[in-house]
């Protein structure tokens, strides 16, 4: 049963299925990201995205009950969660993590309520143009290790640290 906002209400009998599916994919994926970012820093990226979106799925189904799927699922991800946020109650929790993220990730003017469809859609981005050719031959993107260890530094762990955080 889909709404007006392209996601479905998540079946009570797919229910355990979907949230460990999620949560074993997001921690696969973060795991691969951080041991692959000196050897192969390209599929780093891809995974550290993948974490993030995975993460947000099982967020979203473990707090609303909601079930992203095809087509547009990255799309829909980041808006879902972009709505979400404004849940009064996820709202006050996600500006209390920041206090403490921001001490080791950000500084305290680039921390907004808005910071997780931020990261996340951010997140697409990069492994968009790490995972993707572009016919873009004036940008030549050059992903490096050091490209892969910054992506983890700022947008994946930071996410996974907050996102983690509105699930407890």
């Amino acid at each position: 049963m889909e709404n007006e906002l392209n996601w479905n209400i998540l079946p009570a009998t797919e229910k355990d299925n979907y949230l460990l599916f999620h949560k074993i994919a997001f921690e696969e994926d973060l795991k691969h990201s951080e041991k692959t970012f000196l050897e192969f820093p390209r599929w780093s990226i891809i995974s550290g995205y993948y974490c993030m979106h995975d993460l947000t799925k099982l967020f979203l189904a473990e707090k609303f009950n909601i079930k992203i799927t095809s087509p547009e699922i990255h799309s829909k991800t980041i808006d879902a969660i972009a709505h979400f946020i404004n849940d009064e109650t996820i709202k006050k929790e996600l500006l209390e993590l920041m206090k403490t993220a921001k001490d080791i990730y950000y500084s305290t003017e680039r921390l907004k309520e808005k910071t997780l469809p931020t990261l996340l859609r951010r997140g697409k981005q990069e492994r968009g143009k790490a995972q993707y050719y572009s016919e873009d031959y004036n940008n030549k993107i050059n992903i490096n290790s050091q490209r892969a260890s910054y992506f983890l530094q700022t947008i994946v762990r930071p996410y996974v640290q907050l996102l983690t955080g509105l699930m407890k």
